[in-house]
C-alpha cells in the first residue's frame, strides 16, 4: 500500500511538473538562470578560503567533495518535491560522513571517535555553501520554492535539520551574491 501511495504521488507530479514546478512560468524561469549565472561568476572567487566561507583546514583534503556533488547533480532528474528533497538531503548526508573521515581520520576505520572529531553545523555549513556553489544545480531557487510548497508534512527530525541547512546555505550565498554587486 505504502508503495502504492508513493507510485501515485510521483505519476501526479510527473504530470503536473512543469504549472508546480515554474509556477511563475519564463520570469521564474528568467530568475534561476541568473541565480545560476551569478554562482558561475562566483565560482572563481570561492575558495576554500574566502572570507565568507572559510572551511576549516582539516576538511581542506576532500574537496570539492564530489560525491555530494553527485546528488545534487541528480536534481534534474526528478520531477516530485520527495524525490528532489532526497538528493538534497543525500548531499547534505554525505558532506557530513565526509567531514566526519576528515575529522576524525583513521579512527573512523577502528570505529572510534572523540568529541574534536565530530563534525557539527560550524564544519558543515561552509562546506555546503562552497559544495552548492561549485556544483552550481540548475535551476536551485525553483528547487526550494517547490520543495517547501509540497513539503511532506511529517518531515522532522535529521531530514529537517538538514533541509533547515541546505536552505539556509542557500539563503547565504544570495548574501554573498548580493555584496558582491
Amino acid at each position: 500500500a505504502v508503495v502504492s501511495t508513493q507510485s501515485t504521488g510521483v505519476s501526479f507530479f510527473c504530470l503536473l511538473f512543469n504549472n508546480a514546478f515554474l509556477p511563475n512560468g519564463e520570469a521564474q524561469l528568467q530568475k534561476d538562470m541568473m541565480f545560476r549565472e551569478r554562482l558561475t561568476e562566483l565560482q572563481s572567487i570561492a575558495t576554500l578560503d574566502h572570507p565568507d566561507i572559510q572551511v576549516p583546514a582539516r576538511y581542506h583534503r576532500e574537496a570539492p567533495w564530489t560525491p555530494a556533488q553527485y546528488h545534487l547533480n541528480l536534481l534534474p532528474a526528478f520531477k516530485s518535491p520527495s524525490g528532489k528533497l532526497s538528493c538534497i538531503l543525500s548531499c547534505v548526508f554525505t558532506i557530513f560522513k565526509l567531514l566526519f573521515i576528515g575529522a576524525s581520520g583513521l579512527t573512523v576505520l577502528d570505529g572510534t571517535t572523540d568529541e574534536s572529531s565530530v563534525p557539527g553545523a560550524d564544519d558543515l555549513m561552509p562546506v555546503l555553501i562552497y559544495t552548492i556553489i561549485h556544483c552550481n544545480p540548475p535551476n536551485l531557487l525553483s528547487t526550494i520554492e517547490y520543495i517547501n510548497c509540497f513539503l511532506p508534512r511529517n518531515i522532522s527530525g535529521q531530514d529537517q535539520y538538514m533541509w533547515m541547512q541546505f536552505s539556509g546555505a542557500v539563503e547565504f550565498i544570495k548574501t554573498m551574491l548580493q555584496r558582491s554587486t
